[in-house]
């Protein structure tokens, strides 16, 4: 499953594809929401990217095959899902965050983990 399609499908824009941090952090300034993978070309760099990513105001969901990788490291980012997502599990995911960034709090898709409580505030 390819989350690019997927964020697609739904109907919203990819800024771009960041193989490292570097890269991802150029894309920062158009970026609403980033998903992130704890390893990157870059060494297991997500949880910093992850964190100068909220710093900036953008919403983090960390998307990794070893969701145990972010245990104590959430940065501040909403949750953690695990790798491979199905079209429908990205789905429903990338529709979760956006409505989180919009300040819509309802319940999470069955796969996210949250590391935010329901309750918290809009920031």
């Amino acid at each position: 499953m390819d989350l690019e399609d997927a964020v697609q499908r739904c109907g919203h824009e990819v800024v771009g594809i960041a193989p490292d941090m570097s890269v991802a952090l150029n894309y920062a300034a158009e970026a609403d929401i980033a998903f992130v993978d704890v390893r990157l070309a870059d060494g297991e760099t997500g949880p910093e990217l992850a964190a100068r990513l909220v710093e900036r105001g953008i919403l983090v969901v960390f998307v990794t095959g070893n969701p145990m990788l972010v245990e104590g490291r959430d940065a501040g980012a909403l949750g953690v899902i695990a790798k491979p997502l199905t079209l429908q599990a990205a789905t429903d995911v990338i529709q979760f965050a956006v409505d989180w960034k919009n300040g819509v709090r309802r319940n999470a898709p069955a796969r996210l983990r949250l590391f935010r409580p329901l309750a918290e505030p809009q920031g």
